[in-house]
């Protein structure tokens, strides 16, 4: 039976910020846990998208693929099982910063985990995705720093994400946390600007938060965080 209750996370943001890349679960065991997400893979090969049970990358190139989740390894991931059945609220004329102002007021989101799910049209899109790392991986600060960036002047696509309370930061990313893909699956990335310009919005509140760690991975277990540096670097990237 499908848990609506629960949001999964394997990994920590804060790995990914200190350059630890290697792909922990298989994707088709993070597929387990839910069919709506967000996340990368190893060495941060693509921005992960999952929706509707479907997983989906944006290498740097920009162009959507399926992806091989019987092989394929994801780092960090964040996955639930969306509740179809919750009410939507329909979206009008909005920028990022006005969305996200509304979205954490009128949904009281300050302290608590949400699946953020909007589907409509969209305007002056911005998004990115980075080359795959190869071993020694630098920190993640040097790789956004090298992003690429694909921008659309209009689209219709689900936005996908997450919202975490600011008390989890490096375990999470606080705040929002979005990727976009279009609707004909030629445009994605993680969500750096956009408008709305009519979309439906829907929010689905956690009460129960799953932290996977990857206790298998010797890097994980033998590193030693600075965790004021990275918590800039996540304030910075994300």
């Amino acid at each position: 039976m499908k848990d609506l209750t629960k949001a999964y996370q394997h990994g920590t943001l804060a790995q990914i910020m200190d350059g630890q890349y290697d792909g922990t679960i298989l994707l088709k065991d993070l597929l387990k846990h839910g069919d709506f997400g967000i996340g990368t893979t190893t060495g941060i090969g693509v921005e992960l998208i999952v929706l509707d049970g479907v997983a989906y990358g944006i290498p740097s190139s920009g162009k959507v693929q399926k992806m091989d989740i019987e092989h394929e390894k994801a780092p960090f991931a964040n996955i639930n099982y969306f509740d179809q059945k919750l009410k939507s609220e329909s979206l009008i004329n909005l920028d990022s910063d006005s969305f996200q102002k509304k979205v954490e007021e009128e949904y009281k989101l300050k302290n608590v985990f949400a699946a953020i799910r909007v589907h409509g049209e969209f305007t002056n899109v911005l998004a990115r995705s980075a080359d795959k790392q190869e071993k020694p991986y630098p920190p993640f600060s040097k790789v956004a720093a090298a992003q690429h960036e694909f921008h659309a002047d209009s689209l219709t696509a689900t936005m996908v994400g997450y919202y975490s309370a600011a008390m989890y930061e490096g375990t999470t990313a606080a705040g929002f946390h979005l990727h976009i893909l279009s609707d004909d699956r030629q445009f994605g990335g993680h969500l750096l600007d956009f408008k709305i310009k009519k979309a439906d919005l829907q929010v689905q509140i956690f009460q129960d938060f799953q932290l996977h760690l990857p206790i298998e991975n010797p890097d994980f277990r033998r590193r030693e965080l600075d965790l004021e540096t990275l918590k800039k670097a996540i304030e910075k990237t994300e």
